[in-house]
């Protein structure tokens, strides 16, 4: 009778209760804990102990455990099955090593690097993983992801290609587009690239690359051409759905003539809003200042690049002159004229060094007597100064998804606060000159010449942004059409859209007060909103009903246009790091694929790639 009582009590096989009342899972001939992974003998006593002293008093009622349970046991039933199945577990390990190769591309790290991560994470799971049951499960699935510099190659490859497939299914179904495009000089002995952004809606604003072509031998107007046109015939998309056309504008690009967009026009075969980039046309207004203040920035350059770029010596000599004097900036930035706005830092820390550099420079019996020179100081607050100006301007027009209207709207702004800069600097009250200003306070600052600069920057912002002037209010059909008149509008631009009933269907619209406030509530929506302008605009005229096809057609038109090229600029600043002088192998589709899938929103269907491959080890 003993016996068999305690035959009875000393069960050694698993129950299935102890799931639901405790949260096991039997394991081979032991009972593996779900909550904490660890492993008991198949004992009703044992397990019950286990489940008092560790878990039992972590629960806030029995809902609370009964829920606790469910989790940790169906998530250990998942690894389970995943251990048990290798087919499944290659093809995570191939689904990784896309995502890996995904993040070394947006990095613009080398292909070699995924061999490197590899090894770290091998390392670091060691450590990370170790009080898992299932450690050595995690360290074969990391072992077996391929990461080999081939296969990171191959899947920036393929992600690449399925981006762009994506794009071309997008630009084929939609109705309009526009374009933005720069041909850059070789970098890194690279040859010269055509970058071309398409921007376009559907439930969203989309501004993807769309092309990023090799320009070998000459690069005119008609090579440009053809390489575009070249470009979207192949992907099989209709130029003839672009509305407008946005260059940086060199010759090369708006030339009467022989320019690229007189020629894409003629091949489109209607008229297309022609922009130049509002950003390049504040560029050459700073590039035309006065031939004085460019020999200011010219001797400020070639003593900051002294400083710098003379000597290693030279350079950590001045360097520990500042940190010793304590000095408000510890160096000096190199000076390139890549870009005329490119000084504006270094004008900042040399007036902030000006003292500093003058006892260095004499020091090292460099001469330069203009640093004495009472006018020549007071040219360099003034360059200091209103650069800083058009430097925050030039911010404020760069970025993705802003409208012309935004951009126009910023440019309006400023051209109004350069009256008030050149009303300051003729009182001599110096508000917005905050270097000036210190300068008058030692000693008297003769403005005659300064007011000169003003009345000439004015002026050229007047004569260079005329385009815009004409085009600008135009825009203003997207947040106002309630207000619009039909004669305000360029038709000719429009016809091939077939928007025939477009003044009948304004009519209607305006005289609609339910629809008039939509967009009175957009104005509102908008003045307290500081991003995403396009998106809130976009999403007002998709709600109107088709009975305003025609003024939907215009808006969705007018909202694809770009107000300038810098995403284009943007990508060879990409380039120049990616294809640096290391990386010498790098063929113009590996580049050109690293650069996609860096700059794309539109993310690369990662899982179906993967179930396309055969699974593969690390190799």
């Amino acid at each position: 009778m003993a016996t068999a009582k305690r035959i009875r009590l000393d069960v050694r096989s698993f129950q299935s209760s102890w799931t639901n009342d405790f949260g096991f899972i039997q394991q081979n001939d032991r009972a593996a804990c779900a909550l904490c992974n660890e492993k008991v003998v198949c004992r009703t006593s044992s397990v019950k102990r286990h489940f008092e002293t560790k878990h039992e008093k972590t629960f806030k009622d029995s809902a609370d455990k009964a829920e606790a349970i469910k989790k940790a046991v169906s998530c250990y039933e998942k690894q389970s099955d995943v251990s048990k199945n290798p087919s499944a577990s290659k093809n995570s390990a191939t689904e990784a090593s896309y995502k890996l190769a995904l993040c070394i591309a947006k990095h613009g790290k080398p292909f070699t690097d995924g061999d490197f991560i590899k090894a770290a994470f091998l390392k670091c799971s060691e450590v990370l993983f170790n009080d898992m049951p299932n450690k050595d499960l995690i360290i074969s699935r990391i072992r077996d992801m391929p990461v080999s510099p081939r296969t990171v190659e191959r899947r920036i490859s393929e992600m690449a290609a399925n981006v762009n497939e994506k794009q071309t299914v997008a630009l084929t179904i939609t109705p309009v587009f526009s374009v933005a495009l720069v041909e850059s000089s070789g970098i890194n002995g690279i040859p010269p690239r055509l970058a071309v952004f398409a921007r376009y809606s559907d439930t969203e604003i989309h501004e993807e690359l769309c092309c990023l072509k090799p320009m070998h031998g000459t690069t005119k107007g008609e090579d440009v051409l053809k390489t575009f046109t070249d470009h979207f015939e192949d992907r099989g998309v209709d130029i003839r759905k672009i509305f407008a056309v946005t260059t940086n504008g060199a010759p090369t690009m708006v030339g009467k003539d022989e320019g690229f967009t007189k020629m894409v026009e003629d091949r489109i075969g209607h008229p297309i809003l022609k922009l130049p980039c509002i950003i390049h046309q504040e560029d050459l207004c700073a590039k035309i200042l006065s031939s004085d203040l460019n020999e200011v920035m010219a001797t400020v350059a070639k003593i900051a690049n002294f400083l710098v770029a003379h000597s290693s010596l030279v350079h950590w000599q001045f360097q520990s002159f500042l940190e010793e004097v304590d000095g408000t900036y510890k160096d000096v930035p190199w000076h390139s004229s890549v870009r005329w706005f490119s000084c504006g830092k270094v004008l900042e820390r040399f007036v902030e060094c000006f003292d500093e550099i003058k006892i260095f420079l004499s020091e090292k019996a460099q001469d330069y007597p203009e640093l004495e020179d009472r006018d020549w100081i007071v040219k360099l607050m003034f360059l200091s100064d209103i650069t800083k100006h058009l430097n925050d301007f030039s911010l404020l027009l760069e970025g993705a998804g802003q409208t012309v209207m935004d951009l126009y709207d910023t440019w309006m702004a400023f051209v109004a606060k350069l009256a008030v800069y050149s009303s300051d600097i003729k009182t001599g009250s110096f508000r917005y000159f905050r270097n000036l200003k210190n300068l008058s306070a030692v000693h008297p600052v003769n403005t005659t010449d300064l007011q000169v600069y003003m009345q000439g920057i004015k002026s050229e912002f007047s004569i260079r942004f005329q385009d815009f002037q004409h085009i600008g209010p135009v825009f203003s059909f997207l947040i106002r059409p309630d207000g619009f008149r039909y004669s305000e509008l360029d038709v000719s631009i429009f016809e091939w859209m077939e928007t025939e009933e477009l003044e009948m269907q304004l009519i209607d619209f305006q005289v609609s007060s339910l629809w008039s406030a939509k967009f009175k509530d957009l104005r509102e929506i908008l003045e307290t909103s500081t991003s995403d302008h396009a998106a809130s605009i976009l999403s007002c005229w998709t709600s109107l009903p088709d009975r305003f096809s025609s003024m939907k057609k215009v808006a969705f038109a007018l909202l694809s246009a770009f107000g300038s090229t810098y995403q284009c600029e943007q990508i060879f600043s990409h380039m120049k790091h990616i294809l640096n002088p290391l990386r010498s192998k790098l063929t113009a589709d590996h580049s050109k694929g690293c650069v996609k899938l860096k700059v794309s929103r539109d993310s690369p269907e990662i899982s179906t790639l993967a179930r396309g491959k055969q699974g593969q080890g690390s190799h």
